[in-house]
């Protein structure tokens, strides 16, 4: 009879020489990969704090301003001579036109397409006199009401202070309305125009939460119409000139961030 203590007991022996290899290489493996789990980026991170939330004042892509403006008027006024008709001389005939300055206020809404570049839209609507120049120098010809709705795109220098200065261009179409002769037995009439606009100025914020913020603004309006008179006597006797308006407007007043 064959025994088999023997091969059992060597087989026994094989397995546990094999667990013990396969733990030292499992612990030469953990010792290998330790350093580099370590830096690893698979290591679980630290939850990353939140971003700090800049100043009130900091202009960012989205903002949206309002503005409340006074306003004043200055029109630098020369104009063409009414044209005279041997046929039907109207009595205006080689007079001149001069827009009186005036006051008024605007109200503007704009936005925020980066921290730098933005539009602006300004309201506003005044009424100015009429004067005469050259050969009816003195005479007062009527009155108007315009309305000059302003569209600007601004680039903003220093959009992260308090005080934040802007440029700006676009343009402007003025609707004259209202408007009244006081010459007697004519009429009155001034055409509608378009033109370009340039822009300058500032804001400057003030106030805890700094969102408030004191404006300064002047614009230059390219400004050209056309003045009608029509004389009502026997017969119409018609005459215009051009009126070359281009009016320098100041304004000031207050404002907010949202």
């Amino acid at each position: 009879m064959i025994s088999l203590a023997p091969t059992t007991q060597c087989n026994t022996r094989s397995s546990a020489s094999r667990r013990r290899i396969f733990l030292y290489l499992w612990v030469c493996l953990l010792n290998t990969l330790q350093p580099t789990y370590a830096n690893s980026s698979l290591r679980p991170a630290r939850p990353c704090p939140p971003p700090e939330k800049p100043p009130a004042h900091c202009t960012q892509a989205g903002d949206w301003f309002t503005r409340l403006r006074a306003l004043y008027f200055s029109p630098r006024g020369t104009s063409g001579s009414f044209f005279r008709d041997p046929a039907n001389p109207n009595p205006y005939a080689l007079g001149g036109v001069d827009i009186r300055p005036c006051g008024t206020g605007e109200f503007d809404v704009g936005a925020m397409f980066t921290p730098h570049f933005g539009f602006e839209l300004g309201l506003s609507t005044a009424q100015t006199s009429i004067r005469g120049t050259r050969a009816i120098e003195g005479t007062k010809i009527g009155n108007t009401w315009f309305f000059p709705p302003t569209l600007t795109l601004q680039w903003r220098f220093a959009p992260n202070q308090t005080v934040q200065p802007y440029i700006g261009a676009g343009g402007n179409y003025t609707l004259f309305y209202a408007v009244k002769s006081s010459l007697p037995q004519t009429s009155l009439h001034l055409r509608n125009t378009w033109g370009p606009v340039a822009q300058g100025g500032l804001d400057l914020f003030f106030c805890d939460n700094q969102r408030w913020l004191f404006n300064i603004d002047v614009k230059y309006l390219w400004m050209r119409t056309r003045a009608h008179l029509k004389t009502h006597t026997n017969s119409f006797l018609k005459t215009s000139a051009h009126v070359d308006i281009n009016p320098w407007i100041f304004g000031c007043g207050i404002g907010c961030k949202w």
